[in-house]
């Protein structure tokens, strides 16, 4: 498992290398000057442009820009926006906040999603089977917009259980309902993901094997159908993570949340890539990280997969 993990470590470098260039290439070469329609209503003077292109480095060839980029990133010096604002505080301000409340919305979604799979499945054709079914199918037919909407005026407006609207220190109990808003298509699909793994492998061999042992029926659904069965689920779930850190853009929207999305949201309206690249390349990091976790999973929920 230690070489697995150290060659998996270092197979990572390259695709986030790759990944990176890829994302300042494309973003940076986008047709159009980001600096030509910053002055209002009339165009801005050639010097300006040529010295905001010189400040950014945008004067220099790709290659050079790229290894400035990466420089700037192991350093932790961002340098600033167009706005002349710290990239660096900006995103030490709103990636712990999205960070805390994609992981209260990824445990929301493995708890009740894995949960509510595992019973459906082993319930098939009860009313708990149809319940799950029905209640996930309503889930999925509904945008996020529409239930964070919903939630925020049941709860905030018409009873007053919630703030409508998270403060600036978003603390965690105040992240509880947007974090339910933002896991409740993914819990859904987990729900629906684990119910048919569990039906699929009741009727594995080894499962049968394990009841005509006598094994207690806690034991097989434990220690021989469960984890076997949650291999599905947890690819999906640790697929999602950086989903859920860049596609909370409308759930943050919704409730005031001062985080990345949002961040990123109006990077992109206002064409300032000097956020949008940062963002977008520690994302991938987060994807690569948690694509590795899930590997390393597989080895302990599965006893047929080895590493060496």
């Amino acid at each position: 498992m230690g070489r697995y993990t150290i060659r998996r470590l270092l197979q990572l470098i390259p695709v986030l290398l790759g990944t990176t260039f890829l994302i300042n290439f494309m973003v940076w070469q986008l047709p159009g000057d980001p600096f030509a329609g910053r002055c209002g209503q009339r165009p801005c003077p050639e010097s300006y442009i040529t010295m905001m292109r010189e400040q950014f480095g945008l004067d220099q060839p790709m290659l050079v820009q790229y290894w400035n980029f990466l420089k700037n990133m192991l350093t932790g010096d961002l340098g600033v926006d167009f706005k002349q604002v710290s990239v660096a505080s900006q995103l030490a301000d709103a990636w712990p906040i999205t960070i805390r409340l994609a992981i209260l919305a990824v445990t929301i979604e493995a708890c009740i999603g894995i949960t509510a799979g595992v019973l459906s499945g082993l319930k098939r054709g009860g009313f708990l089977d149809n319940s799950v079914t029905i209640s996930t199918l309503f889930l999925l037919s509904l945008p996020t917009f529409v239930t964070g909407y919903l939630l925020q005026w049941l709860l905030g407006m018409r009873f007053g259980v919630i703030k409508p609207t998270v403060s600036d220190g978003a603390p965690m109990a105040e992240l509880i309902v947007p974090a339910i808003v933002l896991a409740s298509l993914n819990m859904a699909f987990t729900a629906r993901l684990t119910r048919t793994s569990i039906v699929e492998n009741r009727r594995a061999d080894y499962v049968r094997t394990a009841i005509a042992k006598g094994l207690t029926n806690r034991r097989v659904v434990s220690v021989h159908l469960l984890r076997n069965s949650l291999i599905p689920a947890i690819t999906f779930i640790g697929t999602e993570v950086g989903s859920m850190m860049s596609g909370a853009i409308i759930t943050e929207g919704i409730f005031n949340i001062h985080g990345v999305g949002g961040l990123l949201w109006r990077a992109i309206l206002g064409q300032d890539y000097t956020i949008v690249v940062p963002i977008a390349s520690l994302l991938v990091l987060v994807y690569l990280l948690t694509n590795l976790i899930v590997d390393l999973l597989y080895g302990v929920l599965d006893p047929r997969i080895r590493y060496e």
